[in-house]
């Protein structure tokens, strides 16, 4: 059994983890706030896009824009969001076993990390690592611009024949989601699909007002053509898809390092309080000792 000194040293250090944890905690749920609040705030604009990229669909043709035309490569692009840092539980875990357990972590893969623990894992897997970037504090759509025409230009120039993006979904503060999207060719089902099964706040109040007699997209005036229309929105729609993985990714971060730091407290104190009874345990036989050290001498010299 450790004497009473050495359970004083283990209490001591035992309560600075726990200060320092308590500390990143707070960090953590300031920085979650704002992250989730962004991430939150952005799906709408999401969802309107999609809609809007809908309603273009019956007045032009499929086959008139790269971005929907399948190029028959085998090669398969990831984007993959990660984090910089560690101390955020099983969030880059669970990506990691997404991209394993889906096959896509093969020779004939390329991947584009966000963040220093995907471009570690593509490292040691030895695959193909195109680009990486680093998951900055503060969330710019300048970098989801840079990483669409990315991908944009190698799937023009057939060096990919579809794109995912991987990344980890915000549910809640306790849940985040590893999803994986399908970025490139765009899918067009997935599109209506995605717009037949989002629900938002007044979303029933604005689709009786756009479509007073049925929802007949064709009601609807385009200007410039919808030729125009669609290239823009095809672009902005995958630049928006990358931006708001990008805080997916940084409000499932912040959440799952305050979780995790509030679980690394608790325990640091359940172990503080199991120290501090070893320690009164030990203290205690150790002054029972001395009293039947010093009853024995008194009894021997009389």
């Amino acid at each position: 059994m450790a004497n009473t000194r050495e359970l004083r040293r283990r209490i001591r250090s035992v309560k600075n983890t726990a200060q320092i944890t308590k500390a990143m905690q707070m960090v953590a749920a300031t920085k979650m706030r704002r992250a989730q609040n962004q991430a939150i705030n952005g799906r709408p604009y999401g969802f309107n896009l999609s809609s809007a990229l809908e309603r273009l669909l019956p007045l032009i043709n499929i086959e008139s824009h790269a971005l929907l035309r399948s190029n028959n490569v085998v090669t398969q692009g990831v984007i993959l969001f990660s984090t910089d840092k560690s101390l955020c539980g099983a969030l880059n875990t669970n990506l990691f076993r997404l991209l394993s357990s889906s096959g896509m972590v093969n020779a004939n893969t390329l991947f584009y990390t966000v963040g220093k623990k995907g471009r570690n894992f593509v490292a040691r897997s030895g695959k193909n690592l195109q680009a990486d970037f680093e998951n900055l504090d503060i969330v710019t759509f300048r970098q989801a611009v840079q990483l669409s025409k990315l991908v944009m230009d190698s799937f023009k120039a057939k060096e990919v024949g579809e794109v995912y993006l991987v990344y980890p979904r915000f549910v809640s503060t306790l849940r985040q989601e590893p999803v994986k999207v399908k970025l490139l060719p765009v899918d067009l089902e997935a599109v209506i699909a995605s717009v037949a099964q989002t629900h938002l706040p007044g979303e029933n109040k604005v689709t009786a007002s756009a479509h007073p007699e049925g929802g007949n997209n064709k009601e609807f005036l385009f200007e410039p053509s919808p030729e125009k229309l669609l290239e823009y929105l095809l672009v902005h729609n995958l630049q928006m898809k990358i931006y708001q993985s990008l805080l997916e990714t940084k409000a499932s971060e912040h959440s799952a390092r305050m979780i995790a730091m509030q679980n690394a407290t608790d325990n640091a104190l359940e172990l503080v309080d199991d120290l501090n009874l070893t320690y009164n345990q030990t203290r205690q036989d150790a002054i029972t000792k001395e009293l039947l050290e010093i009853t024995t001498a008194a009894m021997a010299m009389t």
